[in-house]
């Protein structure tokens, strides 16, 4: 069954946390804002891996192109600033890697503050909850999901469980199964493939978009979020954006913020969102 590929335009390798102090200048230098101005780009990094928040689909030539409810998040920031957007693909890992060393001005990737990140980065105010349907949950074969009639008998089977590298996926799976037998993967895709291919028993995904895949891997399914809602406080469904460390991007983070509230105002983010979840369900048929 082919599925759709996602690329990696730049790979990054994941930093200790320890290099993350290189990201934060001294008291004095300059104002991030305003050298994004002079430079004419402001420039993103992002794993599009995530429908629909950030993903692939073919334009009508036929070449990938980047989009998403992030991408258009990112793209009304670049037009309140007035200057061009810079997409830097990499996968997750490589996103919080780019984030702590500086080498993009801003990170939009589905991102959930945790205290462990915010010891390497900052980040805006909250601009997305998720649809009250939407959860954070396990994907796992029709063969499975006959098996585990609870989550009490899921843990119970200790598992072969995948999730994204450096992911709020990665720390669900740890209280499902030991340690041994997780799994990472660059992308979400990945982990499904390994999935579908048996190579692994279940993958900890946001339903979102994981429910997109499930056209393309007919064998998969995503159990119920009546007893399998894996963070049933929602602590994980407020996104943010992030930002390396440095008092210099005090002023870009301000105007992110405002962008953000004037788009909550407006109906934006629910716009955007909207579209973003047509335009994946359109991908999926597209490279099918």
């Amino acid at each position: 069954m082919k599925m759709k590929k996602l690329v990696s335009v730049v790979l990054a390798t994941t930093m200790m946390i320890g290099v993350a102090g290189c990201s934060s200048t001294t008291s004095g230098s300059a104002d991030k804002l305003e050298q994004i101005k002079e430079a004419g780009k402001i420039v993103l990094g992002t794993s599009p891996d995530f429908p629909p928040s950030e993903f692939y689909i073919l334009d009508e030539n036929g070449e990938k192109q980047i989009v998403g409810s992030d991408i258009s998040l990112a793209q009304a920031i670049a037009d309140e600033i007035g200057v061009e957007l810079e997409i830097k693909a990499t996968d997750f890992n490589g996103v919080l890697a780019n984030v702590q060393s500086g080498s993009v001005d801003m990170a939009i990737s589905g991102f959930a503050q945790t205290e462990e990140r915010k010891q390497v980065m900052q980040f805006s105010e909250g601009y997305q909850r998720e649809d009250s349907e939407d959860y954070q949950g396990i994907l796992t074969t029709k063969e499975n999901a006959e098996k585990y009639k609870t989550l009490e008998e899921f843990k119970a089977a200790n598992l072969t469980i995948a999730a994204q590298s450096g992911s709020i996926q990665y720390e669900l799976a740890m209280k499902l199964t030991d340690e041994a037998n997780i799994k990472q993967y660059g992308t979400t895709d990945a982990s499904a493939l390994a999935l579908d291919a048996g190579d692994i028993d279940a993958v900890i995904v946001s339903s979102n978009s994981a429910l997109p895949m499930l056209d393309t891997f007919t064998d998969l399914t995503l159990l119920p979020k009546d007893g399998f809602d894996l963070d049933p406080d929602a602590m994980y469904s407020t996104n943010v954006i992030g930002f390396p460390l440095g008092d210099e991007y005090q002023s870009l983070i301000d105007l992110c913020n405002d962008v953000i509230e004037k788009a909550k105002e407006n109906g934006d983010l629910e716009k955007w969102v909207t579209e973003a979840k047509e335009l994946s369900a359109q991908a999926v048929e597209v490279e099918e």
